[in-house]
């Protein structure tokens, strides 16, 4: 057998730290750019009513902008003070007041003629409220008889006729162990989540080829491994935090790769306001952008496996590590018999990438010691999500991205909080710290002290059915 990538002929070219500034253009003058500090007055604004709140909030709260989950003003990785826009625009939501009586006592026609930034506006619901059919507005009630009319009507139904739905962004792993505790004790596994929706095919795809339904990686890894790359998510907007670690992963001089359909204008340049020569002429986040077709993925995942394949005839171990290979996976055989059957033509037009687009991305990973693989929405919104985030896994096991430092698979998520979903329980194929099966059955009735139902729950969307 010949030497593994690591050892073989094909080195990564270690380049200077590449210049980062985006433009010449001083403060992103004629660009599309975040504006942090337009932002953060009108944030100032809106929450003048509560300042001192909002105030504690960002200094002692976990922010519940997006799952990087900042505490405070810091986290673990980065020195220095984390903010962003995303994180301040979502404030408002903790401290707004109660809605006024009179929008509940109104006629309900005013409130169907308000959009839904409108009625966020209008404040809390500060307690409950009911609207019988035919009535033309709202009517307060206790909570004991809020409460009563939910247990009489529970205890009045089949249980598999009742379901759990969490949704709001920024649940604690304790809302969802409760969540998921009293579901069971109700009587029913009918549970599920909106963080499960959107990553669902990561856990799936990931539990299957990895053996664990998470990210194998931390953002630590993005500081100093070879390749980043971003397939069909923007974490820019989504997670602008996180544009603090990109800036000091290519400070440590890594190439960060963007697969989209959509040349996205935020993971082209940012401007970080906390970084003196970022905020005046804005970061080059981008080193290249790769423009795969809607739903040509693994057409180009698979042109890019196809060029390894061809390389490793020609010279063995060059492309590929074999002794990882080896050592930690099956299916190797099955998986390059299925590659060579397909034809370039075919690639190319389902992928929109040329094949000598394919090799580029192919030589660049050959020759990366390191890299981490980062994925949202963009491929797990899709009808064959699963298989795209399995060939994902399929060219980190083949690179031998797994299980060491500044490498990893890693499903990006966009609310606070959404892990913790499934590792609490508050989803139908799961208990609390492991799968829904005998041996976690066993181990939580008797930490729990009841008896779980033994029929697999629904999915939200199979309770609506």
């Amino acid at each position: 057998m010949g030497k593994t990538k690591h050892e073989g002929p094909m080195k990564l070219n270690k380049k200077p730290a590449p210049k980062l500034w985006a433009s010449w253009a001083p403060l992103g003058l004629g660009k599309v750019k975040p504006k942090h500090i337009r932002d953060t007055m009108k944030t100032a604004w809106d929450n003048k009513d509560n300042l001192s709140y909002a105030y504690r909030i960002l200094t002692q709260g976990v922010c519940d902008g997006c799952a990087l989950g900042v505490s405070g003003l810091r986290d673990q990785t980065l020195a220095g003070p984390h903010l962003c826009t995303t994180r301040l625009n979502v404030l408002r939501l903790n401290t707004m007041p109660a809605i006024e009586d009179k929008w509940l006592s109104a006629d309900i026609e005013q409130l169907r003629k308000l959009d839904s930034t409108e009625l966020r506006k209008l404040g809390r619901i500060p307690y409950p409220l009911s609207r019988k059919k035919g009535e033309r507005s709202f009517s307060r009630i206790s909570w004991d008889e809020a409460l009563s009319r939910i247990a009489d009507k529970i205890k009045s139904i089949d249980k598999r006729q009742l379901a759990f739905y969490l949704t709001a962004r920024g649940i604690t792993n304790e809302v969802y162990y409760t969540a998921a505790k009293a579901a069971r004790f109700i009587g029913t596994n009918n549970i599920d989540n909106a963080s499960r929706i959107c990553h669902s095919p990561s856990k799936t795809a990931l539990k299957r080829s990895l053996g664990i339904g998470a990210s194998s990686c931390s953002y630590r890894d993005w500081i100093g491994t070879d390749v980043l790359v971003f397939w069909g998510s923007v974490a820019a907007n989504n997670q602008p935090v996180s544009t603090k670690y990109m800036y000091a992963a290519k400070k440590a001089g890594t190439k960060i790769i963007m697969i989209n359909p959509y040349l996205e204008p935020s993971m082209e340049k940012y401007w970080i306001p906390s970084i003196a020569e970022s905020a005046l002429f804005g970061t080059k986040i981008t080193d290249d952008v790769y423009q795969v077709n809607i739903g040509g993925d693994i057409a180009f995942m698979n042109g890019v496996m196809k060029h390894w394949f061809e390389m490793e005839r020609e010279a063995p171990g060059s492309s590929i590590d074999r002794a990882f290979i080896e050592a930690h996976t099956n299916g190797f055989n099955e998986l390059k018999q299925h590659i060579e059957k397909q034809n370039w033509k075919t690639l190319e037009e389902s992928s929109g990438i040329s094949k000598d687009r394919m090799k580029e991305f192919a030589i660049l990973l050959a020759r990366a010691k390191t890299g981490v693989f980062i994925w949202s929405m963009g491929l797990t919104q899709h009808r064959f999500a699963t298989d795209n985030i399995s060939q994902v896994a399929n060219l980190a096991l083949l690179q031998g991205f797994i299980g060491r430092k500044h490498c990893g698979l890693m499903p990006i998520r966009g609310h606070s909080g959404v892990q913790g979903s499934g590792e609490m329980g508050a989803d139908p194929f799961v208990l609390p710290g492991g799968d829904f099966d005998e041996e976690t059955t066993a181990r939580i009735e008797k930490i729990w002290g009841f008896r779980i139902p033994t029929w697999q729950g629904d999915t939200i969307g199979q309770t609506i059915e």
